[in-house]
């Protein structure tokens, strides 16, 4: 069975069409799955008005999804894992990730990013909590937006030349 809800034109959010979902099964971190505009996966930026490209510079391509939510959103866990790494965006190699952001480690061996989250729910998904796919880990903050990314590792090798693009792979696609 799969659900669309109305686009919502005020966030310049595509319906996705997913599967219903299951507590403890995969799922995206927000459902119905609305991407945001300037959101999807690889979607290039070329002004700030496309939405931010981080410590790169303009032009960039986006590493993940966007996944459209108004603030107070519930963001849950996409599959079951560990929390092994949360903060706030505003020390390298998370600059922009903010205001909270988690990491989670999935049983598929993927790491789910889930950031722009509202700091006052950081509580629910402390670093160590073990989490069902669907429980929730925060709510989206005034970005109106979680921003999802899915990783072969936390934090690429950016040393030896890896970025978040040889590192991510297309979350709706992970699905």
């Amino acid at each position: 069975m799969t659900y669309e809800r109305p686009i919502r034109r005020s966030l310049g959010a595509t319906s996705v069409a997913t599967a219903a979902p299951e507590l403890g099964r995969p799922q995206p971190p927000i459902y119905p799955l609305q991407v945001g505009s300037n959101g999807g996966w690889l979607a290039v930026r070329s002004s700030p008005a496309n939405g931010s490209c981080g410590v790169s510079g303009y032009p960039c391509q986006h590493p993940g999804v966007d996944v459209a939510g108004s603030a107070g959103t519930p963001v849950v866990a996409p599959e079951n894992g560990i929390i092994i790494m949360t903060g706030d965006g505003n020390a390298a190699p998370f600059v922009g990730y903010g205001p909270w952001f988690v990491i989670l480690q999935g049983d598929s061996g993927k790491y789910h990013l889930l950031s722009h989250l509202e700091p006052a729910t950081s509580a629910m998904a402390p670093q160590g909590a073990q989490l069902m796919a669907g429980q929730q880990v925060g709510v989206t903050s005034s970005a109106n937006h979680t921003h999802w990314e899915v990783r072969d590792k936390p934090v690429p090798d950016f040393g030896s030349g890896e970025t978040n693009f040889t590192n991510n792979s297309d979350p709706i696609g992970w699905l």
